[in-house]
């Protein structure tokens, strides 16, 4: 995670920009909960990501990914993760508003609930974005000596089957993990370069 410059924010994982779908796992996340079968037959990479958090699927249209770099001496540094979490939430929280959708911030401790260890969007975290009670901002931060790096994602679509087919699941657990997930995410169908342009402008005038 070398970032030589200040502030820095990036847009990732849309339409052309994802030649190869990717299931991305948390960094604390064993590579044992992947169905590497499934995964090789659907034509889909299998990434590690160097921040927290639960499984993520990005496919083509299915997230809107941005990342966020603040530096030490940045005024926004914050030094407490939950409260450093807190302001990614409120700047996507006022992105959002720019589109006339209301939003809340989970300013709370970690609510896995049962299945936020496996899958983003299942859980609650600080700064994590919901309408409607239902996630559609899920973000995870890797720190070092120069700063912290942000991954957020913006749900586009959701379909937890697709997700959930990748993963070694007992049947039982499978058929859990998609009836009580079916609706954990709150998919907002809107136009990501339009919504980068809206965040970033947002997070350098913050």
């Amino acid at each position: 995670m070398e970032h030589p410059g200040g502030r820095e924010v990036w847009l990732h994982c849309w339409g052309d920009d994802v030649a190869q779908g990717a299931l991305v796992l948390g960094s604390s996340q064993s590579e044992e909960l992947v169905d590497a079968e499934t995964l090789r037959r659907q034509g889909l990479d299998l990434v590690k990501r160097q921040s927290g958090g639960g499984a993520v699927l990005v496919v083509p249209e299915s997230v809107v990914w941005i990342d966020v770099f603040i530096p030490r001496d940045d005024p926004l540094w914050e030094a407490d993760v939950g409260k450093s979490a807190l302001l990614l939430g409120k700047v996507w929280q006022a992105t959002l508003f720019e589109f006339g959708i209301s939003a809340e911030v989970h300013q709370g401790p970690y609510q896995p609930g049962d299945w936020g260890e496996i899958i983003c969007f299942a859980g609650r975290a600080a700064g994590e974005v919901f309408v409607d009670g239902k996630k559609s901002v899920g973000i995870s931060q890797r720190r070092n000596r120069q700063g912290a790096r942000f991954q957020t994602a913006l749900a586009h679509q959701w379909d937890i089957n697709d997700l959930s087919s990748l993963l070694n699941l007992s049947p039982e657990d499978r058929s859990r993990i998609e009836t009580e997930t079916a609706t954990a995410a709150h998919p907002l169908p809107l136009p990501p370069k339009s919504v980068f342009t809206t965040f970033r402008k947002a997070i350098q005038n913050y």
